[in-house]
């Protein structure tokens, strides 16, 4: 399950942090974040007071305006460990990663290899998948062959971080 989080000095801007898409912790200045969770399609938001002591995040059990925030919130967790990519509960081990972490670990796909007559051919981009692909007469998709990453570093020298398909 994919969290967010987004922590940075806040400069009079708001900072996100979320679970899934279902809670976020949104900073919204230097003393206040607002705790949102989405139940379905209605969703409830509060505002909290905040103080951060050397790496851990502690949120208020109550929101600004007096209401306790754990009676009904059970898993509600007010204090959470900061690291620089991610914020962990240390009630209940929820881990909420910053939305710049999200965006650079998914915009980057780190690609494949398409075996061709004994030859390894990285696939990086859509156009590349249409340059090695166009080579093949006659392509059948059902020819296609995913080769065990050991065997693939061994006869090709491809990282085992890759996948690697081989047309047979």
């Amino acid at each position: 399950m994919s969290r967010n989080i987004e922590y940075v000095e806040t400069n009079g801007k708001e900072r996100l942090y979320a679970k899934s898409p279902n809670k976020s912790i949104i900073f919204i200045s230097d003393s206040t974040v607002n705790y949102s969770k989405i139940y379905g399609h209605l969703g409830a938001v509060t505002t909290i007071k905040y103080k951060i002591s050397n790496d851990t995040l502690i949120l208020g059990t109550k929101d600004i305006y007096g209401k306790n925030l754990t009676d009904n919130n059970p898993d509600f967790s007010n204090i959470y460990l900061v690291n620089n990519d991610s914020i962990t509960s240390l009630k209940n081990d929820e881990k909420y990663f910053s939305t710049d972490y999200l965006k650079s670990s998914s915009e980057k796909p780190k690609g494949f290899y398409i075996i061709y007559k004994n030859k390894a051919y990285r696939i990086k981009s859509q156009r590349s998948a249409d340059r090695i692909l166009g080579k093949i007469e006659n392509m059948d998709s059902k020819r296609f062959i995913e080769l065990d990453k050991d065997i693939a570093k061994q006869r090709y020298g491809i990282n085992k971080k890759y996948k690697t398909l081989e047309y047979k």
